[in-house]
């Protein structure tokens, strides 16, 4: 996994892109990994890994479910740090 300098750059990039919001999340809890891609360094994370899933608001217009995203804990804290940066 790529140390924190890097992964808070990928946070940045993402923000910027608009693949992940700046806005907090609905909800978020960690579990085991369900071998999903990480949002943000984008490799799968294993079911020996801890994996955080975060619900974003609804992805708009006429679809109503909620926007799940899954990262790797390090991934997490590098988006909360990048996204709540004054």
């Amino acid at each position: 996994m790529p140390d924190e300098p890097l992964l808070r750059e990928r946070a940045r990039a993402a923000i910027a892109r608009g693949a992940i919001p700046r806005e907090r999340p609905e909800r978020f809890w960690g579990g085991r990994g369900t071998g999903e891609a990480c949002t943000i360094c984008e490799t799968i994370i294993a079911q020996g890994e801890v994996e955080i899933e975060v619900e974003l608001s609804s992805r708009g217009g006429q679809d109503t479910r909620p926007d799940i995203r899954h990262f790797h804990v390090r991934c997490f804290a590098a988006w909360e740090l990048e996204r709540t940066k004054v």
